[in-house]
């Protein structure tokens, strides 16, 4: 492991010049390693690094995003669980989406650290975990969301003959993960498209 003198920044990896041209400049991609690079689309390849602070700055916000996710949603799942008179048709579409939300939020870590360290530094394992993670939850909480529409349309348009049963709040709750799941599975085994870095 030598270090590498780049525009008065010392970088301790040989991977670092990757991306970088005569000035200094660094672009997406410089601290790399070359064994990660063919898991990230070339075009990405092409843009300027963003500067540190922007890095920082995003780590900073979502660890604040993350806690009150975290803590928002976690008490939505606790009270459903704990009350049995909030276990209601509507609400089992209000508890699917804090969970969305909830696991949409925990995999955040992964983007935190990455932003602290500004790039893509869980290689391609956490982008993996990243995409799929996120697949799975941003799909299905755009279900839930088009589901709670549809109820409240029901509630309001038709109050006596438009409740749902819990019945069938699940059966609707078991169709959206049956949606979701290949969108987040098939990407991952790689059969249709790839999770790529992003960032």
């Amino acid at each position: 492991m030598g270090i590498v003198q780049l525009d008065n920044q010392t970088a301790y990896r040989p991977e670092a010049l990757i991306g970088a041209d005569q000035s200094g400049l660094r672009y997406l991609g410089w601290n790399v390693p070359p064994e990660e690079l063919v898991h990230i689309p070339e075009h990405w390849l092409q843009f300027p690094e963003p500067e540190a602070s922007l890095h920082y700055l995003l780590g900073l916000l979502y660890i604040a995003f993350t806690i009150f996710s975290l803590v928002g949603n976690g008490l939505v799942i606790w009270i459903f669980i704990a009350a049995k008179s909030l276990r209601t048709p509507s609400n089992v579409f209000v508890i699917n989406l804090a969970i969305c939300d909830f696991f949409m939020m925990a995999k955040t870590p992964i983007f935190i650290y990455n932003s602290f360290t500004k790039g893509f530094t869980l290689g391609n394992l956490g982008c993996q975990i990243f995409g799929f993670v996120g697949s799975l939850t941003g799909i299905g909480a755009g279900a839930t969301n088009a589901l709670i529409a549809y109820d409240r349309y029901n509630t309001i348009t038709r109050p006596f003959e438009g409740r749902l049963t819990q019945t069938k709040a699940i059966i609707f709750i078991c169709l959206i993960w049956a949606y979701t799941i290949p969108w987040g599975v098939l990407p991952l085994l790689e059969i249709w498209g790839r999770f790529v870095p992003g960032k």
